[in-house]
């Protein structure tokens, strides 16, 4: 028997993470009624304050309690100005979980294609880049990374390639001293209900 989904809040920092979670919700055929993916709101401290905001919205339009609400934050760390452990703590105050990136949500995006524990935004732009360019020609760089179609195409031929990120990032925990990705929890959250 297929569990029920509770209803789904993920506030992002910005449109590129907004556009993974909705290929997401569309490839695991996820209620779209139950679930708002909403981007652009803010980074840390201010972006959990944002899904607090977004939460009472939510309610108020769909009927439900803010206990009954799933709320997960994504954010990577953009040279914060707090610890991972001061944001997390922040955000389990709020009743919010944190699907988090170091040092930013393209090294998320690669363990998609590669177990890489890489950190300089030129050579994870330069290393996607050279996967996107298998799908559309062109390269990966700040101009084109909040279109995620090409990934959407990746995903649609291979499927597995989300378990691969989850397999990858959670090595990548493991072996880090330092908080690297947990973003991977929110994907393994909303693949539990997919159809």
């Amino acid at each position: 028997m297929r569990m029920m989904m509770p209803p789904l809040l993920v506030c992002c920092e910005g449109k590129t993470e907004q556009k993974y979670f909705q290929i997401l919700q569309r490839i695991y055929r996820l209620p779209g009624a139950r679930i708002s993916i909403v981007g652009e709101k803010g980074q840390h401290m201010a972006l959990i304050e944002r899904t607090v905001e977004e939460r009472e919205q939510f309610c108020a339009k769909q009927g439900f309690r803010p206990d009954e609400v799933e709320c997960w934050a994504v954010c990577d760390d953009d040279n914060m100005p707090w610890s991972y452990k001061e944001l997390l703590e922040y955000a389990k105050k709020n009743n919010v979980h944190l699907a988090f990136s170091r040092p930013q949500f393209e090294a998320y995006l690669l363990q998609h294609f590669e177990q890489s524990g890489e950190s300089h935004q030129k050579v994870l732009y330069e290393k996607l880049g050279a996967y996107k360019t298998g799908f559309d020609g062109a390269g990966y760089d700040e101009s084109t990374k909040g279109d995620l179609e090409w990934l959407r195409e990746a995903i649609d031929q291979k499927p597995k390639i989300v378990d691969t990120a989850i397999i990858n990032s959670n090595q990548r925990k493991k072996r880090s001293g330092k908080v690297f990705l947990t973003v991977q929890a929110l994907v393994e959250w909303m693949r539990k209900y997919r159809r």
